[in-house]
């Protein structure tokens, strides 16, 4: 069992055993909602999920269950209660992934199950692009992203919808709900109080996700009477975070407001620019951090040596491949697939990323961030505040170097930005200057910019 990291004011031993005996508990259990009438026949739900050279082996041979795809398209069709599409956007890969997605649709329509969209980009477009391609295409209520290299238990989605519709009865305007994200593990890793869960600080230049955490406010009894959202089927009660990962639920509605995910930003972070849309736009972003709701993530190709840990509920329910097993496959290092890019080149995008994301909207912020991972990074040598503790650590020499480059190239993106909102802001001055110009012509000049 991993030690959680509790707050300074607690005594560890007690959050340890309060912790242990927590995630015990059988409401928390992947199949626990299995006796109970749920309050949905079907869901209005358009499951996205964006690929690219995950099926390195062929459909109907020994090795189909070993392409993370296919884990994904399983355990979405496998949902309580089934949900209305499964789109899979496919950036351009050149593995096997069509013909095991062309399968599958085969098997789905033959066994009246849920329908599968498959879209194929003709030239590599990046994630963001991608996903704003597969998600114009859901028909949907809500949009539910999933990544490719992930298996989510038989209730995930029902439980975010859930959670959205519970919190718009009660007059809040939700945006997204967020589900647990745990890395190679079907159990949260630890406790955290809830401000270190999903924490964005533009005004401190700070970034948490922590979605593998538990709350620590409900190890604490006298939270009880706060703890539930529905006490019969008791899900927990979520909580509102500010930094959304995309292993989330969205109202379609609200992502076509925001303008889905931001194209000109590099391979990080595109969720939380679009996080920050949405809250910048009005709506909230919730936490449901319930276990049983959880998603367990591969990160395929990715070799971090974590060997898998938590209830392999798969294998009970599937047969075709365990877990450990799936994880183990995920450790071993791939180049050509999905997003991943070498350990360097992470470090780099992540402070640049972060960097353009809060200068937009908090300049001492940035700086800040900045100062930090010198501090952490470049001097220390820590990784953890990119959110991966376990990314091999360059030297100094080279710590020093990324930092730099990072800051240079974030300057650049930034003076171009400006310089195209400047042209914007000067064209509209121009246009105003003209005598002609109608109420609605000035409205249309504004939103342009």
């Amino acid at each position: 069992m991993p030690k959680i990291q509790g707050s300074k004011n607690s005594e560890e031993p007690d959050i340890q055993k309060a912790f242990e005996e927590e995630i015990k508990k059988p409401y928390y259990q992947v199949d626990y909602l299995d006796n109970f009438k749920l309050p949905y026949d079907k869901l209005d739900v358009s499951a996205v999920i964006i690929t690219y050279n995950r099926c390195p082996y062929k459909p109907r041979t020994l090795k189909e269950n070993n392409n993370p795809l296919v884990w994904a398209i399983k355990t979405i069709l496998l949902q309580k209660p089934s949900i209305k599409e499964i789109i899979i956007a496919d950036d351009k890969s050149d593995d096997y992934t069509e013909a095991i997605v062309r399968k599958y649709q085969e098997y789905s329509r033959e066994n009246n199950l849920t329908k599968i969209v498959y879209i194929k980009a003709k030239q590599r477009r990046g994630i963001s692009a991608i996903r704003n391609i597969g998600a114009k295409q859901a028909s949907g209520k809500y949009i539910m992203f999933i990544d490719d290299d992930c298996f989510i238990p038989p209730y995930t989605i029902f439980g975010a919808v859930y959670t959205f519709e519970e919190l718009e009865k009660k007059g809040i305007k939700v945006g997204a709900v967020n589900i647990p994200t745990y890395n190679r593990s079907t159990s949260p890793s630890r406790a955290l109080p809830k401000k270190e869960i999903g924490l964005l600080d533009f005004v401190k230049g700070i970034y948490k996700s922590n979605k593998d955490a538990f709350p620590e406010e409900y190890l604490n009894p006298e939270f009880n009477s706060q703890k539930f959202l529905n006490s019969e089927l008791q899900i927990l009660n979520p909580f509102q975070i500010l930094n959304l990962n995309t292993t989330a639920l969205i109202s379609k509605n609200v992502f076509e407001q925001v303008g889905g995910f931001p194209e000109h930003l590099l391979r990080r972070m595109e969720d939380r620019e679009f996080g920050c849309r949405i809250n910048e736009n009005g709506y909230s972003i919730y936490f449901q951090p319930d276990p049983k709701f959880h998603c367990a993530h591969g990160a395929y190709g990715l070799k971090i040596g974590k060997k898998f840990t938590g209830t392999d509920w798969f294998k009970k329910l599937d047969k075709t491949i365990s877990l450990k097993k799936a994880m183990e496959i995920c450790d071993n290092p791939q180049e050509n697939t999905g997003a991943r890019i070498d350990s360097e080149e992470y470090l780099y995008e992540s402070i640049l990323t972060f960097f353009c994301l809060v200068y937009d909207r908090n300049k001492k912020g940035a700086v800040k961030w900045i100062k930090k991972v010198y501090n952490e990074f470049v001097k220390q040598g820590q990784t953890g505040l990119f959110g991966n503790g376990n990314i091999p650590v360059p030297t100094e020499s080279e710590r020093r170097k990324i930092w730099i480059k990072s800051l240079n190239e974030g300057l650049k993106f930034i003076r171009q930005k400006e310089k195209n909102d400047i042209k914007k802001i000067d064209s509209a001055i121009k246009q105003f200057k003209e005598k002609s110009e109608s109420s609605e012509k000035i409205i249309n000049i504004m939103e342009g910019l």
